[in-house]
């Protein structure tokens, strides 16, 4: 009886044993699959922070540009104070939103990361949707002091060609802008969708 008694604690033991092990390799095997998680947010997300720094460095060079056709052409500096303001809260909200800092990505409890990214999907919607009315505002604005300020009985034609030609395509470059935005920001939800998705895979692992 006693044997017994010690043959069933010996298998007993053996049994605890083997589980401390196997829930060690899970438990080894979940931090390696969070690690490389986090090395493809990062990765993931590396883009989008490529485009932020695109539209800081963008922006200055656009507005001097935009200062010097107003000046030459004699156009309303709230215009141009307008569209100043609206590109640098652009940039401003891009960061704001955009932005996860890498510590955050490394250390930040996955699920509160999944709820993070979630949360900028809805802000990013909001955020773009202003973009694109304020850009429209501003054209329509634009437009209308550009052929306010055309002269139909100029001595010189070539000067309201110029001119036209400058506000078409001005007009077409602010409408194919807007398609890159749009395809820019489809790429973002897309780039979120796909980390949320894999955070979810590696949580209910757990």
């Amino acid at each position: 009886m006693e044997t017994n008694n010690n043959s069933n604690f010996n298998e007993l033991e053996q049994l605890r044993e083997q589980m401390t092990v196997f829930k060690n390799r899970l438990n080894k095997q979940q931090i390696i699959n969070e690690q490389l998680l986090r090395n493809t947010m990062r990765g993931k997300l590396s883009w989008i922070n490529n485009v932020i720094w695109f539209e800081i460095i963008i922006v200055p060079i656009m507005l001097i540009i935009m200062a010097s056709f107003h000046a030459s052409e004699g156009l309303s500096w709230w215009l141009f104070a307008f569209l100043a303001i609206g590109l640098i809260a652009d940039v401003v909200g891009d960061v704001i939103i955009n932005r996860i800092p890498k510590s955050e990505l490394l250390s930040n409890d996955l699920v509160a990361t999944s709820q993070r990214l979630i949360k900028m999907k809805k802000q990013r919607t909001s955020w773009f949707i202003a973009g694109m009315i304020f850009m429209s505002i501003w054209l329509v604005w634009f437009i209308i002091e550009i052929v306010m300020k055309l002269d139909y009985g100029c001595t010189l034609p070539h000067h309201n060609i110029v001119v036209t030609i400058m506000v078409i395509s001005i007009a077409v470059g602010a409408l194919i802008g807007g398609f890159i935005a749009w395809l820019i920001f489809r790429k973002m939800q897309k780039t979120n969708n796909q980390i949320i998705e894999q955070i979810n895979q590696v949580t209910q692992e757990v």
